[in-house]
């Protein structure tokens, strides 16, 4: 996906990432661990009522929802859980056309989470080495580098704002969303990512 070393190879020569960035002296992005207990079921997870934005075209399946508009991203919790946390969904498609043609109008959104003092989880429905394959193997190419390179940007540009997540399918993003929506401000400093992988 880009040319840096994984975390793994951080953690080999310098104990941690944590360790390189002050070495560099730079603040990492995601300096929280997850907690333990994140995998584990939730009775608040599960009767959590998600809240579905009304232009979401192929909403996902949960144990409680309701349609409503939302000012940016395709999911957020209703109380008592709400905590500025919003999940935008994402297809493969539909990711690399938001990283390409999509580009400045994503900014947008950005810029309107911020203003509403709020985190946005991109949820990407396909893993990073299916993305890869189907470019490869699928009937039209996309640039990668440049879509890489462009959610990169949008990372830095809107640091501590939003996080890409490549969950896998449709199925593991209606597992993964409730918890991120409901967990929210605890999750926003976590690469989560990274726990997902090494789960």
């Amino acid at each position: 996906m880009h040319d840096l070393p994984d975390l793994n190879t951080y953690k080999k020569f310098f104990g941690s990432y944590s360790k390189a960035c002050s070495i560099a002296k730079v603040e990492p992005l995601f300096n929280k661990k997850l907690f333990k207990n994140f995998f584990k079921p939730d009775e608040n997870v599960d009767s959590a009522k998600i809240l579905i934005d009304t232009r979401e075209k192929k909403p996902l399946s949960f144990n409680k929802s309701a349609s409503m508009k939302l000012d940016f991203g395709d999911y957020a919790v209703g109380s008592p859980h709400y905590n500025y946390t919003y999940v935008d969904r994402k297809s493969e498609t539909d990711f690399k056309s938001t990283m390409t043609t999509g580009y400045d109008r994503f900014n947008r959104e950005m810029e309107r989470t911020i203003e509403f003092d709020s985190y946005l989880f991109i949820v990407v429905e396909s893993s990073i080495e299916e993305i890869k394959k189907n470019n490869i193997f699928g009937p039209r190419q996309s640039n990668l580098p440049f879509i890489w390179h462009n959610m990169r940007l949008l990372t830095h540009k809107f640091p501590r704002r939003c996080q890409f997540i490549f969950s896998g399918g449709r199925r593991e993003s209606e597992y993964l969303i409730p918890k991120l929506l409901v967990y929210g401000k605890k999750l926003w400093s976590v690469d989560m990512q990274y726990f997902l992988d090494n789960r």
